[in-house]
């Protein structure tokens, strides 16, 4: 990592071209030290709910190491502005004033998600400042570096903060869009703030006057207009879904570098596939090479594997197979409705049933997903059931010993179901249950109920059109896709 200091001393006061550009970044100077301290504080507060070796706790300390480097930075900066003449000690005491209350007054849940929006802005003001030099001049200077490098890092790491929030936040998306727009109020507050007292000192010193300042703002506005454009589309986009906002780790870039291989699953995969199956399920819950050479031959096109492409380690692997309605309704267990038979699904059926999802890599189920989702739309597959357990209901049942089982597992909290299991599948997309079963599997944690829950494959009503579109088209549209969401 490359840290650049800004040291305290006279410089040019207006670096950055004209007065306004160079008062806009200062501003957001003098926000660091206590905004980045708040971060980090949110950061390490949360990283104490992650589970025990989670991946995510050495992203965390990696962008707590980042965030006090951009801290030092800065406030060798400020020191720098206070030599100027500017008020930079007394607006950066209100700011820690003001961040001490907010401390106090919200949740760690409400904290992470203020923490998350911050980095979210300061993220995209940071791309706009990396692109060309409308907004930050690129030259030898001392604040120009400093600020390109603290802006690459923002770009780089913001994605922890989101993904924290995807993980232990779960605020509730109403509260966290409240929050955001908090953070947006206070982030836009003190930078016009903080200008103007600029102004102020330099107008006073005679430095600047009313004319000219208003010819750099307006300057910077007209040559702009299409980067603010551009830069409100972006604020408006944090209104996604949090599993489509969250950008991937640095792990998951890393993995889609090394390109892992998917493809459709052949018999000589099986001794790969059944090491995976051991590393994820218990020997009762795990399938056998018999189980798994009937699924790959009777539908051959539904059975997907995602591998390593350096040593040919099975990362995750998923079996689907056809499934009427009927075939559904009648089936009483998870066995029935994962058996494999001449008819299955019939001439008519346009829906699947997920027999069998594992994974020990998240890419690698991703990548499954990216190449499985243009060919079920070129074959005209409309929906994917699953049976999932659902893993709070014996504890929950602890507390309510008489009330039916259907009033946990179709219980809402804050816009998801309650249970952690069908929230998780609620996020990737299977939004209805359709049944609630009693001794659908063994599970313990689930009293061996099983719930059945339905997914749309996203697109699926066009499917009298992609059967007309080549292969090569919608890969390259789910590829498009991926890059805008």
């Amino acid at each position: 990592m490359q840290t650049v200091m800004v040291v305290p001393g006279e410089s040019e006061r207006f670096w950055n071209q004209t007065p306004f550009r160079s008062y806009l970044f200062n501003a957001l100077s003098l926000l660091l030290p206590s905004g980045e301290q708040f971060v980090i504080r949110a950061m390490e507060d949360a990283a104490t709910h992650l589970p025990e070796g989670a991946p995510l706790q050495d992203e965390v300390a990696q962008f707590v190491r980042e965030e006090r480097a951009h801290q030092r930075a800065h406030r060798l900066y400020n020191a720098q502005l206070a030599a100027q003449g500017y008020n930079a000690i007394a607006l950066e005491a209100r700011i820690e004033r003001a961040v001490q209350g907010l401390e106090h007054a919200l949740s760690w849940r409400e904290r992470l998600a203020l923490a998350a929006a911050l980095e979210y802005l300061t993220a995209l003001v940071s791309r706009h400042a990396l692109r060309g030099e409308g907004w930050l001049v690129h030259n030898a200077s001392r604040q120009s570096s400093l600020w390109r490098w603290h802006c690459e890092e923002e770009v780089a790491h913001h994605g922890v903060a989101l993904r924290m929030l995807c993980e232990v936040g779960r605020v509730g998306y109403g509260r966290r869009m409240a929050l955001y727009v908090l953070a947006s109020l206070i982030l836009l507050g003190d930078v016009a703030r903080h200008t103007w007292d600029f102004f102020q000192t330099d107008r006073a010193q005679g430095r600047l006057g009313w004319l000219g300042g208003a010819r750099s703002v307006a300057g910077f506005v007209l040559r702009q207009a299409v980067g603010l454009a551009r830069m409100a589309v972006g604020w408006l986009g944090y209104g996604l879904p949090m599993h489509r906002l969250a950008p991937a780790s640095q792990v998951g870039r890393n993995a889609e570098k090394a390109r892992i291989e998917v493809r459709p699953l052949q018999a000589c995969d099986i001794p790969r596939l059944l090491v995976l199956e051991h590393k994820k399920w218990s020997d009762g819950q795990a399938a056998d090479a018999d189980a798994m050479a009937q699924r790959i031959a009777a539908h051959p096109q539904l059975c997907m594997g995602a591998f390593c492409p350096r040593t040919g380690e099975a990362l995750a692997s998923l079996f689907l197979k056809p499934i009427s309605a009927v075939q559904l309704q009648s089936a009483r267990t998870w066995a029935d409705c994962a058996k494999i038979c001449s008819h299955d699904g019939g001439q008519s059926s346009r829906d699947l049933f997920g027999i069998s999802l594992s994974s020990i890599s998240p890419q690698g189920v991703e990548a499954i997903f990216a190449f499985f989702w243009p060919r079920a739309l070129k074959a005209g597959w409309r929906q994917i059931y699953l049976g999932s357990p659902a893993p709070g209901l014996a504890r929950w049942r602890r507390g309510e010993p008489h009330a039916p089982v259907e009033s946990y597992v179709y219980a809402m909290r804050r816009g998801g179901p309650q249970d952690p299991q069908l929230r998780y599948y609620w996020k990737k997309g299977f939004k209805t249950i359709v049944a609630c079963k009693a001794g659908y599997f063994p599970h313990a944690a689930s009293l061996d109920y099983g719930v059945v829950v339905r997914g749309r494959i996203p697109l699926s009503f066009l499917a009298p059109l992609w059967r007309h579109v080549p292969l090569s088209w919608l890969r390259g549209m789910e590829r498009c896709l991926a890059r805008v969401l």
